[in-house]
Order: structure tokens, then sequence, then C-alpha cells
């Protein structure tokens, strides 16, 4: 099996060598666990080579030549097709902490090659120190707080990158007991510690 890299948006030629002697009828598809019937999926023709124009990341995968005439039998060759693209967010998660427990906020990227994910508090980069963790496997990253305090509540930045891009993505570490737009005062009803949120009335 031969393998080729193709980038995202652009075009993907791939070439079966056939016997040059012989003109066999030439059958590509995509090769998938379930039956193929979208439009576009399936090529026939007399050429030994297949052209897939704006190529994107659904068409990767495992192609496959069948070519075959009159006087031999079918020969099948296949190509993995990899589709690299740059990252997109696919999910990231605020999350709520109480002071003096553990607390993680955790990101989700899609890419190929598979990104590399850095996280930042107020445009400084954070490592795994001090009470800080960060576990990156491939696709997903999360920044865990072991003992949360006062100063850790606010806004986090998780930014994942490949050599083809980069992206980012806000998320807040906010207090269990913040409750947007209210300040009790005198009055402790349900909340236990009245803490002012961005955008609430002062």
């Amino acid at each position: 099996m031969n393998e080729e890299d193709e980038f995202f948006g652009l075009s993907l030629v791939t070439l079966y060598n056939r016997n040059k002697n012989a003109s066999p009828l030439c059958l590509w598809f995509l090769v998938q666990l379930y039956p193929m019937t979208d439009e576009g999926r399936e090529f026939e023709g007399e050429e030994e080579y297949l052209e897939i124009l704006g190529i994107t990341r659904e068409q990767s995968g495992k192609y496959e030549c069948k070519a075959a005439n009159e006087v031999s039998s079918a020969d099948v060759k296949q190509v993995k097709v990899t589709v690299n693209y740059p990252p997109t967010i696919t999910e990231s998660k605020s999350n709520e902490a109480t002071t003096g427990r553990k607390a993680s906020l955790k990101c989700e990227a899609s890419a190929v090659p598979a990104p590399d994910f850095e996280w930042y508090r107020d445009d400084t980069r954070i490592n795994s120190a001090n009470g800080l963790e960060i576990k990156s496997t491939e696709g997903q990253s999360s920044l865990t707080v072991t003992n949360v305090t006062e100063e850790h509540y606010g806004n986090y930045t998780c930014v994942a990158a490949n050599n083809l891009g980069v992206t980012n993505a806000s998320l807040v570490l906010f207090s269990k007991y913040a409750r947007a737009g209210s300040c009790l005062g005198d009055r402790i009803e349900e909340v236990l510690l009245c803490r002012e949120l961005p955008g609430g009335p002062s």
C-alpha cells in the first residue's frame, strides 16, 4: 500500500501503475466499513489516475483501484490518503470550583497532524508547577488546579497548534458560590460567598 499526504482544500492526484500494454477499466473507490452511497465517492473510467479537486478532511482514508479487462483478471491496488488540516477547537469546558478543592479545565481540538497544546493565564504561559498540572494526549488537553485558591479564579486560554495553523479558546474557572449579578450584602441565604462577576452590577 502506498501512502500520500494531502492538504485540505488542495487537489489530489494519485496514480495507479498499470500495464501499458493493456487497456483495463479502472474503478476507484474509497474503502469504508459501510456501503458507499454518496455521489463522488466512486469513479469509473479508462484512466490510471484519480484526481480529487479541493479535497476535504472527510475524503481521507484508504482508496482502492480495481483494474480489469477482457484478457486478464482484476488487479487491485490500494493507496492510503491522509488529509492534513489546521486545528479546530471542538470542545472547551469552563468549570466551577470550590476553594481548597481540585478543579480542571478541558480543551479538545481536531487536527492532522495532531495538535500541540499550550495553556495561558493573562498572556503568561502556564507550566506544570506550583499546584498546576497539564496533561495532553492526542486531540485533548486538561489543566488541573490541585488546591484552588482565590487567585486561581479567572480566565484561561487553551491554544492548539500544528504546522498548518493555530487556534485558541477561552475558558473560565469560577467560584462555585458566585452568582452573576447577585450580591446579597447582609442577606446571607443560598449564597455563601458573594463574589462579583464581570458584567454584574457594582
